[in-house]
């Protein structure tokens, strides 16, 4: 949402009252640098090769253009695809002495290229116009039709810069960059992968050299020179190497600087230069990273705090000594109760309420999940709580059906009160011996608290096989209605659960139903919870962490053996 109110405000700008001419040439000369930021980015910040010599390949695209537009009467459209072309052939070119040179002979190859390509392009005079340069270069159009023209090229960069970096080739840049030894042994072909650094970030740096000439109208080797390298080896610095939108930072920067900075008689180097090493000291990660950082924790707490206090309960509830339990109910026969995971709630189980024959389905959200009231997180109190709620409702011959962290509650519940269960139906459960959350992962248990935007990509990478997108937004919904609390909780109940020993005596008829394709439990961890429980282990192909959601079908299907051979 937050992404398409952004593209709302600048595809708006120019219609706003106050924003004059010279403001649009600021934001068109944002969008440019951005362009040839990112370009570099590609070189230095995923392929770790160190290019002092970029601007260079902005002058080789600038000057094709103009030239081809002037000279030839190219259209401006073909004469910035060739200065694209062009540049990358260039960069290409550049890219094979990459492969014998490494950090600062590198760097002083690309220093002494783009020195050669101003002193080049100053002394061929008749075709560039020497040192003067060229004027009067055929615009796009006014400024608002410029604006336009690289708001739509610098999205366009930006969508296949994400494809490369995102993809296969960037993990093989990412892989280059820390270790070429490594990478060569995991397959990376070094050769392919540089070339294809530079020559992309070369093809950047050459449309952002066209767009300046058709943008500004004149151009000089003087502009795109070793000062001008350094400029945009400071913006990808100061942006944040290896982030996505660290050129923009680093080019608004580099931009918005000299308006403020004007008439304050300051060296406007001074300052950038000052900016860049206090960078480099205290934020070496760069701007755009603390920038992010400041969004995920705050930006997004104001929908946090709505979404929590929003929406009505579907169902019923029942007082117990420890919370008001919500639960929902449908169909009629023998109780089945379903007992939801982490950042659960009952409508987990909405694609199979009320569909099962001969049975009641009920299900229920656990304390501190969903319209339930808050309590301490442990399991023990969740598994006295769902023990009330059995005993308040007076239902017998149970049988419960639980998923991941609601496995751990039914495996307890069924070793503490076997008279109250008739099965348990295990999916994609906790293991016998806990689940510990890895250290790395701790950090973004602060961020579910405060951002929906992270959890919701969580919540849809286990949920990729679902194409209802509109339920699976309310599921993300309902996880934010989790109690704050039991987040870190939960993690550490998870990590120090362990029945093993414990089921010598277990006599609860268990199935364990588990998608072969879940990214938080593996088989074996299956395998040793089936032989603790003497379970029937039932697999699920190409199904993930939820197969009730995912593949309700199949997985009706495959529990209905069990539930008859129980229920009867």
């Amino acid at each position: 949402m937050m992404r398409w109110l952004l593209l709302l405000i600048l595809f708006s700008v120019p219609f706003l009252p106050s924003v004059s001419g010279f403001v649009l040439t600021l934001l068109n000369l944002t969008f440019i640098y951005s362009i040839a930021a990112m370009g570099l980015n590609v070189i230095m910040g995923y392929a770790g090769q160190i290019s002092i010599g970029h601007a260079a390949f902005m002058s080789v695209g600038a000057y094709t253009s103009a030239i081809l537009v002037q000279r030839f009467s190219v259209p401006i459209p073909i004469s910035v695809l060739i200065a694209i072309v062009f540049g990358a052939v260039v960069g290409m070119a550049l890219g094979f002495p990459a492969l014998r040179l490494k950090g600062f002979y590198l760097a002083i190859v690309t220093m002494g290229f783009v020195v050669a390509i101003e002193q080049l392009f100053g002394a061929w005079q008749a075709l560039t116009g020497g040192h003067i340069g060229l004027r009067n270069i055929k615009l796009f159009g006014s400024d608002t039709t410029s604006y336009y023209v690289n708001l739509l090229l610098l999205l366009v960069c930006f969508y296949f810069f994400r494809l490369l970096v995102r993809g296969k080739t960037g993990r093989a840049l990412a892989a280059m960059r820390e270790n070429e030894l490594v990478a060569r042994i995991f397959g990376v072909h070094l050769t392919y992968h540089k070339v294809i650094a530079f020559s992309f970030g070369s093809a950047l740096a050459a449309l952002a050299g066209a767009l300046y000439a058709h943008t500004i109208g004149y151009i000089a080797p003087s502009l795109f020179g070793l000062g001008k390298s350094l400029d945009l080896l400071a913006m990808v610095v100061i942006g944040g190497l290896a982030l996505e939108i660290g050129p923009f930072f680093g080019a608004t920067l580099y931009t918005i600087l000299p308006f403020f900075f004007s008439r304050s008689g300051f060296s406007l180097s001074i300052i950038f230069g000052a900016i860049l090493i206090l960078t480099v000291l205290f934020m070496p990660r760069g701007i755009a990273y603390h920038a992010m950082n400041f969004w995920l924790r705050w930006a997004e707490l104001p929908i946090v705090w709505l979404k929590r206090r929003i929406g009505k309960p579907e169902g019923k509830f029942v007082q117990t000594s420890l919370a008001r339990l919500h639960y929902v109910e449908s169909g009629e026969g023998k109780p089945l109760i379903l007992i939801h995971g982490n950042f659960g709630s009952f409508r987990w189980f909405k694609p199979i309420l009320g569909r099962i024959s001969n049975f009641k389905t009920i299900a229920l959200d656990l304390p501190n999940f969903g319209f339930s009231d808050r309590t301490i997180p442990t399991l023990d109190n969740y598994v006295k709580a769902v023990e009330e709620f059995i005993e308040k409702l007076q239902l017998k011959d149970i049988i419960v059906l639980a998923h991941s962290l609601g496995g751990a509650i039914g495996m307890k519940l069924a070793l503490k009160r076997p008279d109250l269960l008739k099965g348990l139906i295990l999916v994609d459960p906790c293991p016998i011996d806990g689940l510990p959350t890895p250290a790395e992962n701790l950090p973004y248990l602060e961020l579910y608290k405060r951002n929906r935007s992270v959890l919701r990509r969580s919540l849809y990478g286990l949920l990729r096989n679902v194409k209802d997108r509109k339920f699976v937004e309310q599921l993300v919904d309902d996880a934010l209605k989790m109690n704050p609390k039991a987040i870190y909780a939960h993690a550490e109940e998870l990590g120090k659960f362990d029945l093993t020993g414990q089921t010598e005596n277990y006599r609860v008829k268990t199935l364990l139903v588990w998608g072969d394709m879940d990214p938080l439990l593996t088989h074996e961890q299956m395998e040793k919870t089936r032989r603790a429980l003497k379970a029937q282990l039932v697999i699920l192909n190409n199904v993930g962490h939820t197969p009730f959601v995912e593949a309700t079908e199949d997985f009706l299907r495959r529990i209905e053996p069990f539930l008859k051979e129980v229920g009867t």
